[in-house]
């Protein structure tokens, strides 16, 4: 479903979702007191969710930390008064009788049971601010999709679903999604593969149709709330990292393969041999912009003593000329960092059979987990793609680098002819040892995503002093995983 369609809602919800009776107590302790609520409304404000009312934004609040849900009794009360204070003073005389304020109690105490199931730790924020505006979202989000008649315990499962995915996300990990191209231009919608959606997941057909359309429902009420996307900006972004997660995870709900690339760039996240390996290192030269404390190690580096050496030879001589006869005194020295980045080299499928199941997003997946580490410049990341012939290469040597590739890679890119995985390993052995001889860097690592099943003749000798990744995906390939697995590299397939 598209993230941006509005949902019709039945008239009677009409009053439920345009004002808010707010379901939960403060806590009391003096901690929760300093949250203050303006600030809250004044960042809702800078980032377009004015419109919402402000006992919503109270719920938000007391639920950052150990809030309370309030009775039933006690949300009849608060519902009343709130319908009651709209009332002309003729229609609240006849309300005295027919108790039509009251007619949306039952909905709101069903919403404070809905909020009660919700895991609001999964919301992580820099500030208590920042959770309170995610709250919001998330209440207002869970209220709307009640009044458009979604089960409680559907909203509870897909909204803890979606805070788990994305509540560990770190800003470098949001600013890749949020280039991601939609949906449409990734994978049409005719041409989605529910059959191998489903046995990747572990659920049925039926189960994940329904999953699918849940969430697209859910997605759609969070777009109504804040957007189911950033859009691209030449201001600076001033939506808390909270918020920007909540972004992903509407999308999230509304893109079902955008599940695929989270789980396969978690995957190759456990592995230790592909974690990029940065060393900070501190060498010796003579104008180095900073100096350090080491033990001397010849009698040439005695004017580089520290002075409370010398002390030592004024209060005892004997004790002085034993410690320089065992060079056990510490001298200055003048160093200059050095940062040795390590070198990895991606080599890309494009043929036209990786436009089946979710192969995209997977290959994706390992890009963008590859390109992070390019983003904490900590490794240097050059990659080609590979159909029956390889393809230019890509330096990729900023973030600005690293969002344009990822914005451009769309279903109709992947339309190559056959896979040849020979040419494309030893092309990439050329390509890397190329790279190596060019930058500063050391430890080349060479990866290749396929899925491709094609024998393979290269042999470890070629490879040597670089380790093989491999990640085959949907497809199997023996010969290619023992190839990886005899360089000491990651090798996954049937991914």
């Amino acid at each position: 479903m598209n993230p941006v369609e509005r949902i019709r809602v039945e008239r009677r919800y009409r009053d439920f979702l345009r004002f808010h009776t707010h379901v939960t107590y403060p806590e009391m302790s003096e901690r929760r007191e300093q949250i203050n609520s303006l600030e809250v409304v004044k960042k809702l404000d800078a980032i377009g969710m004015q419109h919402l009312p402000l006992p919503i934004i109270w719920d938000g609040v007391h639920l950052v930390d150990e809030g309370k849900l309030a009775g039933k009794n006690e949300i009849e009360r608060r519902t009343r008064l709130t319908y009651r204070m709209r009332m002309w003073k003729g229609w609240r005389f006849l309300d005295d009788y027919l108790q039509g304020s009251t007619r949306d109690a039952e909905l709101y105490y069903r919403l404070s049971l809905l909020l009660g199931g919700i895991d609001f730790e999964q919301i992580h924020g820099r500030t208590d601010i920042d959770r309170a505006i995610a709250n919001v979202a998330v209440i207002a989000t869970a209220k709307r999709s009640l009044a458009v008649g979604i089960p409680a315990e559907k909203i509870t499962e897909q909204i803890n679903w979606a805070l788990q995915e994305v509540g560990g996300l770190e800003s470098d990990e949001v600013d890749l999604l949020e280039c991601l191209p939609d949906e449409s231009k990734l994978k049409p919608e005719e041409k989605i593969d529910h059959s191998q959606m489903s046995v990747d997941r572990g659920v049925t057909a039926i189960q994940l149709v329904e999953n699918i359309d849940t969430r697209g429902k859910i997605a759609s009420l969070f777009s109504e709330c804040f957007g189911g996307k950033s859009e691209v900006s030449a201001e600076k972004e001033i939506h808390p990292l909270s918020v920007r997660r909540l972004n992903v995870a509407s999308r999230l709900l509304a893109e079902p393969s955008m599940e695929a690339l989270l789980r396969i760039s978690r995957v190759a996240n456990e592995y230790v041999a592909f974690q990029p390996r940065f060393e900070k290192k501190m060498l010796p030269a003579a104008d180095g912009d900073q100096t350090r404390m080491r033990m001397m190690a010849s009698y040439d580096e005695l004017p580089r003593m520290a002075p409370a050496a010398w002390a030592v030879k004024v209060a005892s001589a004997k004790y002085f000329r034993y410690r320089l006869a065992t060079k056990s005194f510490m001298v200055r020295e003048k160093v200059k960092r050095s940062d040795k980045k390590q070198v990895f080299y991606a080599m890309l499928d494009r043929s036209k059979s990786m436009q089946q199941g979710e192969r995209i997003y997977k290959l994706l997946a390992i890009l963008m987990n590859r390109l992070r580490a390019v983003m904490r410049r900590e490794a240097i990341l050059g990659y080609s793609f590979f159909d029956s012939a390889v393809h230019e290469q890509v330096m990729v040597q900023d973030v600005a680098d690293a969002q344009d590739e990822i914005r451009r890679l769309e279903y109709d890119f992947f339309m190559g002819d056959d896979t040849d995985i020979n040419l494309a390993l030893r092309e990439g052995i050329k390509r890397i040892r190329s790279v190596v001889d060019d930058v500063d860097a050391e430890r080349p690592e060479l990866i290749i995503v396929t899925d491709g099943d094609h024998g393979i003749n290269v042999k470890p000798k070629e490879l040597k002093g670089i380790m093989l990744h491999v990640f085959i995906v949907e497809e199997k390939n023996e010969d290619l995983i023992q190839l990886a697995k005899k360089t000491g590299g990651v090798a996954l397939q049937g991914l």
